[in-house]
């Protein structure tokens, strides 16, 4: 039995992979929209929850897994903190599978970076207009309740329990963009128009996350970037190609 955190686009690609394989698989992820996106199959059992390091141990003796592959978001530190100790402690092995980093050199006139969101929201301060906010609505909050909510325009997953958060947060129902991605440059400059956008704000999520289109569209629409760094994260085993995972998968299972 294999055991991937998913959650992402990268994950679903490489459970669809796992499974054509016919790999007997238990998948997690953080939220019941994010099981709804993977498929629904025999060999797959999905759970929709954000697991603890104990909870991963004990799923891991009882469901006899032999390998863990961490495919969550480069920003998931916790859950990758938590996956690596539960492998060690259960002496199964441990792969990461992480997307490469855009190539971004070409747009460092228009990007601001910061190591933290916290870093984010104070650089955000001190800079005025319109803020589109492609960071997601796990860190709303910290945005919300530092700056005037007037000026923030948050992209986030067209599901009900996140507008009731941005209604919660004040956020105006004409500030909020409930839109499922992926988005293209011409869709992002759109947006950047439509909502009279100053700056932009981002994590490096890589290709896969759309990092280059959003930083192709500042850059067409003449507006800086404020670019989240990726966590600095010890990972163990890091495989950064779908083929050298499978590989590694097979050499495992024969």
């Amino acid at each position: 039995m294999i055991m991937v955190l998913s959650g992402t686009k990268d994950g679903r690609e490489v459970v669809k992979l796992l499974l054509e394989c016919g790999y007997p698989l238990i998948v997690t992820t953080a939220t019941t929209y994010g099981a709804s996106l993977i498929e629904k199959k025999e060999l797959c059992t999905v759970i929709p929850k954000k697991l603890s390091k104990k909870e991963m141990e004990k799923l891991i003796v009882n469901k006899k897994i032999k390998l863990l592959i961490d495919a969550t978001h480069p920003y998931a530190e916790e859950v990758s903190e938590n996956a690596m100790k539960a492998c060690e402690n259960t002496n199964i092995i441990y792969y990461r599978y992480e997307r490469k980093k855009s190539k971004i050199d070409v747009y460092k006139e228009i990007i601001q970076y910061v190591p933290s969101y916290e870093k984010a929201v104070e650089k955000l301060k001190d800079f005025k207009g319109n803020i589109l906010l492609t960071t997601g609505s796990k860190t709303l909050e910290m945005f919300a309740n530092c700056l005037d909510e007037s000026r923030l325009f948050p992209r986030v997953l067209p599901v009900s329990d996140v507008i009731k958060k941005c209604e919660m947060l004040k956020i105006k129902p004409s500030n909020i963009i409930a839109m499922q991605g992926p988005f293209s440059m011409e869709m992002n400059m759109e947006m950047i128009k439509k909502y009279k956008i100053d700056i932009l704000v981002s994590k490096e999520s890589g290709n896969m996350g759309g990092t280059l289109e959003k930083l192709e569209a500042a850059k067409k629409m003449k507006i800086p970037v404020l670019l989240i760094e990726r966590p600095k994260i010890e990972y163990k085993n890091i495989l950064s190609s779908v083929e050298d995972l499978m590989n590694k998968v097979s050499e495992i299972y024969g």
